[in-house]
């Protein structure tokens, strides 16, 4: 099942709590797509074109981050 965020933060959020489908329902900008992407892709998730948003696809369980 894909969850919509509306928003960056709606979106790590979602990802955060372990949502393994988020799709980015809303126009989002460079600098935080590229934030998002290197953030994610590096623990494993894809990030795929859908119909009219981004869809960020993350495989088994997410990683906590080591900050």
């Amino acid at each position: 099942m894909v969850i919509k965020a509306k928003s960056l933060q709606d979106a790590e959020e979602l990802l955060h709590s372990g949502v393994s489908k988020v799709e980015l329902a809303y126009n989002i900008g460079s600098d935080d797509f590229f934030r998002l992407a290197s953030r994610w892709c590096d623990r494993g998730a894809r990030i795929t074109k859908g119909h009219h948003h981004f869809v960020v696809s993350v495989k088994g369980f997410a990683i906590p981050p080591n900050d």
